[in-house]
């Protein structure tokens, strides 16, 4: 296995043992779709959370008004301190307008308000998904390790095999390689430090409480990308860990219509292309494509040998096709996009805490 160091810390997952980390002030942040309620996996995560044991848990809840109270029930059946943000209830969405904060909402949006909440409990926050099939509540651990070791920021990868295939798509056949591209094009810090993530768009992460309320999120699936450029300013290589989560199973996404990979694919394209205008890169979109489409081209070629030599399927021509269905979604960010920072905003927690209260409170009514 490889463990030569990286231009960031580098933890690797050489034998069964998991480090042993204090759960005290620490704070689990976990987004939750409508969709996930009662999914085993969501059922699985949940549990598995509930051995760990740690400080409180805030789920970051999108769902539909009716759901609200099943949803409420069924996560205080856990063993565990939890704290349920509804984050498109009728209370949160005023209590944010009132800021000026409005405009389309997702996933994103979601986290930001979870990890502002998650900041007046904790000292360390864990952030993961809950739709991983193949989740053990160790992961919490090793992504709170670097964290207690001095580092700011923590970014989980993994290898995602299923079914004998390669998946992980959307970073493989698009991240991945577009910024291995474009820093061939343009080789700034920004880009070396990118580049240097195995699992750029994993949403496995970990964040020391006081970077929180200074940071800037996107709102909706360029969060993962987001994030990083916010964690090149605050953390830099040198305060930047990531840590080997193992091999991962969890839900596929399709490769288009809404939500689907096409469309997250212009969303992640937005907040790269966002970061690197901030951080002064003059990207030519054009040099850029054939560059991408050159890159992806030689990593399919690599993957189907890795496929290969591990006796897994591999089509080929299936994956040029979304090459090419990706490369339209390289193109100039339409703006910041992103959320303000809880600083600047100047939001009072004590209202979020009170919107929430009042929408849960509604709802079961």
């Amino acid at each position: 296995m490889d463990y030569v160091p990286s231009e960031v810390t580098t933890l690797h997952k050489l034998t069964e043992k998991n480090p042993e980390c204090s759960m005290e002030d620490v704070v689990v942040v976990v987004p939750m779709f409508e969709r996930d309620f009662r999914l085993d996996a969501t059922e699985w995560t949940f549990s598995e959370i509930e051995r760990i044991g740690p400080e409180k848990v805030i789920v970051a809840l999108r769902c539909e008004e009716q759901s609200v109270r099943d949803i409420y029930e069924w996560l205080n059946g856990f063993n565990l301190d939890v704290k349920m943000l509804w984050c498109n209830g009728n209370r949160m969405t005023e209590t944010l307008r009132e800021k000026g904060l409005e405009g389309r909402n997702g996933k994103g949006h979601d986290i930001w308000l979870a990890l502002g909440l998650a900041s007046e409990y904790g000292e360390f926050i864990v952030c993961h998904d809950v739709d991983r099939k193949t989740y053990v509540g160790e992961d919490i651990s090793r992504l709170l390790f670097p964290l207690t070791e001095g580092n700011k920021f923590v970014k989980g990868y993994y290898a995602r095999i299923e079914n004998d295939r390669l998946y992980g798509r959307l970073c493989r056949l698009f991240y991945a390689p577009l910024v291995r591209s474009l820093r061939g094009l343009y080789d700034t810090p920004i880009l070396r430090y990118l580049d240097v993530f195995r699992y750029g768009l994993a949403g496995e992460f970990g964040i020391r409480s006081q970077e929180v309320k200074r940071i800037k999120m996107e709102r909706g699936f360029g969060l993962e990308v987001g994030l990083l450029g916010e964690a090149f300013n605050f953390a830099g290589f040198e305060s930047t860990a990531q840590v080997d989560l193992g091999i991962y199973e969890h839900f596929h996404r399709e490769k288009s219509g809404p939500n689907g990979l096409a469309e997250m694919s212009l969303e992640v394209s937005g907040a790269l292309f966002g970061i690197l205008r901030r951080e002064g890169v003059k990207v030519k979109y054009d040099v850029a494509r054939k560059a991408y489409e050159s890159m992806a081209n030689e990593f399919i070629r690599q993957y189907g040998l890795d496929a290969k030599f591990n006796g897994l399927e591999y089509d080929a021509q299936e994956e040029c096709a979304q090459v090419e269905e990706y490369r339209e979604s390289i193109q100039a960010p339409r703006g910041d996009t992103r959320i303000a920072s809880w600083e600047e905003l100047g939001i009072q927690m004590k209202d979020i805490k009170r919107a929430s209260l009042e929408d849960v409170d509604l709802s079961m009514e």
